[in-house]
């Protein structure tokens, strides 16, 4: 689900380790329109959307009920911001609603993979615009 206008993580399971991903693109369309395209190079999650985790890495991971699969598999959590949700347009036809996600990524030894198209309800809100940090504000305003 996407509400514009607000932060949602988007979680996804793909059958790769981490260490083992290269470059990896998220992309987002609605109405056949590239709304966001997400990239990711390497490792570098430290200034980007995304965090990537082994499943048998995870905290709560029970290697004993994990799949093989699963155990050579990890978790893709991206964190859209509320100017990327906003990009997306909600209209009066629902069949327009509509988003589509796409995973892609190219591994260390080159072997390229795709997610099948995932399709998400897009969501309008009745105030729209970036929730301002009021905070950030008063300072701005105080210290003029």
């Amino acid at each position: 689900m996407i509400i514009r206008g607000t932060t949602p993580y988007h979680n996804f399971i793909l059958p790769i380790l981490a260490e083992d991903i290269k470059v990896l693109y998220a992309t987002y369309t609605q109405n056949g329109e590239v709304i966001l395209d997400k990239m990711l190079i390497g490792d570098d999650v430290s200034e980007s959307d995304f965090v990537l985790a082994n499943l048998k890495d995870l905290e709560n991971a029970n290697m004993e009920i994990l799949t093989p699969e699963e155990q050579e598999s990890c978790q893709l959590s991206l964190h859209l911001s509320q100017e990327d949700t906003l990009k997306f347009h909600f209209y009066p036809a629902a069949k327009k609603n509509i988003a589509v996600i796409q995973i892609r990524l190219l591994t260390l030894d080159d072997e390229a993979f795709a997610s099948m198209p995932i399709n998400e309800r897009v969501f309008g809100v009745l105030h729209d615009g970036v929730i301002p940090d009021v905070v950030e504000e008063e300072e701005q305003t105080n210290g003029e």
